[in-house]
């Protein structure tokens, strides 16, 4: 026997499965409706792992967790739930929790965490979840990329992100990362657009058993409605006007790894239909295809709509929503993270002048005083650019000022990209702006790249390294 197993569950078909699941696996396993029961038993059955409901008639599973560390401490514990919450994860996992499992979940899911608790039992001597012993990945800070850190070999690079504050529900988040990470019940992240949603669902993947797996991202707003579909579960030759060959779908391309569907709730409600059909049945069906595909896919979702009103409206189904949503995470706007503001700018301020070979630089008082007082619609994001302008633009000087962030090489640009209903700076990509930088910058020294490197306070080799990049972007998407 690999060992001895003690389930307790008022539901007996759940008890059932569990039973069925782990005796094939060569454990003993012992079953209880009554957690009273169970843990009276507990005294003659030489367990080492519980496993409990949180939900129960009699008791609750924290009353189980509170028992067995008191009475049997030398055996562990893990909690099921259907109505999982990140505060409930947190503080079990605090208490002495080895881990925390959201229902439903399928028998290769629950046996791979049994699994690794007998392993790390084996290892360490212990049956808790110890601090550093389970943080996959330290999560450090939240805010972009900085040094790397961890691989993926789908994405070909090395990926590096942090998420940065002192916000409650910021430190909030950081606490229940390994939780979340190790889980692989679906994610539904909301949040305002700019906030970190990709980031930290970013975080979720590279720090979850997957990490060596592919990441896929699939951005729902920018995609055709008429290839959603397609995208998404791939098809077959003659499917549709157009479908030359049989294609793989974003599914197919996340394989035993996490894929994420960025903006979710603008996806046509006929596919939502199938997304729901692929988290209750692990399978897809390619258009075009007669037989399912199985499939091994983590989803993560994001959106910045308010879900609720998209539900009433119906443009999103509830119950996709109540499936994707079993740890509900919300990231907060940066005008509610106040405090965070200054800590944010100094980090990409350090990112910048390391990229950019500059010398240390501070962010000057006036600069300060103007940061904590804007509203910052475009959230992190737009933080982000507008610290990554004033470091360009401050050259040689060691502070980085409010003129430096509003100059006036840029006075008519913030004009002509003011697009948002609420006239935040564009909330584009940073590479985006490095170039519009650049090309402002050559535009004002009649193309001379050595006096607009020197203008922008970076070397010529720079510049050069930009546009060559820019050149090789173009040529591929000609090509």
């Amino acid at each position: 026997m690999k060992g001895t197993i003690l389930i307790l569950d008022d539901e007996e078909l759940m008890l059932d499965y569990l039973n069925s699941q782990l005796t094939k696996n060569d454990f003993e396993v012992h079953v209880f409706q009554s957690p009273a029961e169970g843990l009276k038993a507990l005294d003659d059955i030489s367990a080492d792992l519980v496993l409990t409901d949180v939900k129960m008639p009699e008791m609750t599973g924290d009353d189980v967790l509170n028992h067995i560390h008191e009475h049997h401490p030398d055996v562990g514990v893990m909690l099921m739930t259907g109505f999982g919450s990140i505060e409930h994860a947190v503080n079990a996992i605090q208490k002495g929790a080895f881990d925390y499992v959201t229902k439903p979940f399928d028998g290769a899911e629950m046996l791979a965490r049994i699994q690794r608790f007998f392993k790390h039992k084996e290892q360490t001597g212990t049956v808790t979840h110890s601090g550093s012993e389970h943080q996959f990945a330290e999560p450090k800070e939240v805010g972009r990329e900085s040094k790397p850190t961890t691989k993926s070999k789908k994405a070909g690079k090395t990926q590096s992100l942090k998420l940065i504050g002192d916000h409650p529900k910021v430190k909030q988040l950081l606490e229940s990362l390994p939780i979340i990470a190790r889980n692989d019940a679906p994610v539904f992240i909301q949040g305002e657009s700019g906030t970190g949603k990709e980031v930290f669902a970013s975080l979720i993947h590279y720090n979850s058993d997957r990490s060596d797996k592919p990441y896929v991202k699939i951005n729902c707003a920018n995609l055709p409605r008429e290839l959603v579909e397609s995208t998404l579960f791939g098809h077959v030759k003659g499917s549709f006007t157009g479908a030359i060959k049989d294609a793989k779908g974003a599914f197919d391309e996340a394989e035993k790894g996490t894929l994420l569907l960025d903006e979710i709730t603008e996806i046509d409600i006929a596919v939502q239909a199938k997304l729901l059909r692929v988290l209750q049945e692990k399978e897809f069906q390619r258009v075009g295809a007669q037989k399912p595909v199985k499939t091994n896919v983590r989803i993560i979702a994001t959106s910045n709509k308010k879900v609720g009103k998209a539900i009433k409206d119906g443009s999103f189904r509830e119950d996709l929503y109540y499936r994707l949503n079993v740890f509900p995470i919300s990231i907060p706007p940066l005008r509610e993270r106040k405090e965070d503001i200054i800590k944010l700018a100094r980090y990409f301020v350090e990112k910048y002048i390391h990229e950019y070979g500059m010398d240390d630089k501070e962010i000057s008082p006036d600069l300060e005083k103007y940061l904590r007082e804007n509203n910052w619609p475009g959230n992190v994001r737009e933080l982000h650019n507008m610290i990554q302008r004033g470091v360009l633009m401050s050259g040689k000087s060691d502070h980085i000022t409010v003129e430096h962030i509003r100059n006036g090489l840029f006075s008519n640009l913030d004009e002509e990209m003011k697009k948002s209903e609420t006239g935040d700076l564009p909330l584009i990509p940073v590479d985006e702006m490095e170039l519009i930088l650049i090309q402002k910058a050559l535009d004002k020294t009649g193309g001379n790249q050595k006096e607009a490197a020197e203008l922008l306070g970076i070397s010529d080799r720079t510049i050069r390294n930009k546009l060559k990049k820019l050149r090789q972007q173009e040529e591929n998407s000609d090509s």
